[in-house]
């Protein structure tokens, strides 16, 4: 008789094990109390924003932590693996520090020291460039020209000489960690103007910020450090390419927020470009909903770009739209391996599908992009909340053969019209 015996092994949850890093220092378990992070945008229609972080450390030989502002900071989680995955890397910019014990009794003082830390967005928004102007170029590469004058290591931020500061095999890459071009989608799909030299120069931010505006793409902060800039065209190539299915059981349900407003309609764009202003109108629409404008100022060169421009944004928005907000999971809750990679890998730009949403909330499926993340981490716990837009006002409307194959018709509404059908396409 042969005996075949069955282990069963528990399957383990994911534990996050976050790790804070501040200049070399490295803070975990009893020293790390709560991490907050976010990056990104809100949604579609905000402008992006540097990222930040906020963690609460303890100090627990009671001698301070030594924590000065512009020290460089990493925070990083474990994947499954066990492997290091940053979340977020900048600098310090505040810290404040709250007495809990005196030491009077204990005879050692403790304290919880918060750290706040800013992404390279926000050094940018210190930067002043482009005194000489620009030519006419591309979105991506105006993009790029701002990010490299602005981030650009710069001789007088050096101590003196080369030999100074460097040795005979220091690389240029090791000089400006913080630049890579490869990260800007270039040469973009948009024109734009000609900037004018100007004693002083420009504000890197506010031209970064109008430039992606103008090429309808958006700029933002990496995990690990770097600016980016996704061009229009990055988000139909990431929706060919498909999109992750999360199923609600994967989100925590009182957070989920469905939401649509007339503010978010508009059927008569006037968009200003370089030499002078266009106007479009959509006639259905303002019989609809009657006439509500909306005025852009953009970089554009050409009016041809702007045509182009105010007729896509025309398009995404001469109907109510439906807004997604508080996609939160808990991911030390688990199980899957392959669920977690997928939700550890996403970033803005990235096209998720939510599936299977409750009748109750309006609509049933919604692909979307995500637009920012937001990180909510202590020991033991780790929860992403994800900030997402309607997949429609990034691609346009979806055709018949991008809906999901596998989609019955008895699914859907019998009273659905295709115009509407924003819930059944993946």
């Amino acid at each position: 008789m042969v005996i075949i015996r069955y282990v069963l092994f528990p399957v383990v949850p994911y534990s996050p094990d976050p790790t804070v890093t501040i200049a070399g220092q490295d803070f975990t378990a009893a020293t790390l109390e709560t991490v907050r992070i976010t990056r990104g945008r809100t949604d579609i229609f905000a402008e992006p924003r540097a990222g930040y972080a906020i963690c609460e450390l303890i100090d627990l030989t009671g001698n301070g932590l030594g924590i000065q502002p512009l020290q460089s900071i990493t925070i990083t989680i474990k994947d499954r693996y066990g492997d290091s995955l940053p979340v977020f890397t900048g600098n310090v910019s505040d810290t404040a520090a709250v007495l809990y014990d005196t030491g009077f009794e204990s005879g050692q003082p403790g304290a919880i020291i918060t750290v706040i830390a800013v992404g390279p967005l926000a050094k940018l928004n210190r930067r002043v460039i482009g005194a000489g102007g620009f030519d006419e170029q591309p979105d991506g590469d105006r993009i790029a020209a701002i990010v490299a004058a602005g981030l650009g290591a710069r001789w007088e931020e050096t101590p003196g000489t080369w030999a100074n500061a460097f040795t005979a095999t220091t690389a240029w890459e090791d000089v400006d960690p913080g630049l890579d071009l490869d990260l800007i989608d270039q040469p973009g799909d948009f024109t734009i103007a000609t900037l004018d030299p100007q004693a002083g120069g420009y504000s890197a931010l506010g031209q970064a910020y109008f430039t992606a505006n103008s090429g309808r793409g958006v700029i933002y902060d990496t995990a690990d450090g770097f600016i980016a800039y996704a061009d229009a065209q990055n988000r139909r190539d990431a929706a060919d390419n498909g999109y992750l299915p999360i199923d609600p059981a994967l989100l925590i349900a009182a957070r989920l927020n469905v939401t649509s407003t007339q503010a978010d309609i508009t059927n008569r764009t006037i968009v200003e470009f370089d030499g002078g202003t266009v106007v479009f109108t959509d006639v259905d629409s303002i019989i609809d909903y009657g006439v509500l404008a909306k005025q852009f100022q953009t970089n554009l060169a050409s009016s041809s770009q702007a045509e182009a421009w105010a007729l896509d944004y025309l398009e995404d928005h001469r109907r109510p739209t439906v807004k997604v907000s508080g996609a939160a999971i808990r991911l030390d809750q688990l199980f899957t391996d392959s669920i977690l990679e997928g939700l550890l890998d996403l970033d803005v730009n990235s096209p998720v599908l939510l599936t299977g949403i409750p009748t109750t909330m309006g609509v049933r499926q919604f692909p979307a992009f995500v637009e920012g993340v937001d990180w909510s981490i202590n020991r033991q716990t780790a929860t992403l909340i994800l900030n997402v837009s309607d997949a429609a006002l990034s691609i346009g409307s979806q055709q018949w053969n991008q809906v999901d194959p596998t989609l019955e018709w008895g699914d859907v509404s019998a009273t659905l019209s295709w115009i509407d059908a924003v819930e059944v396409t993946a």
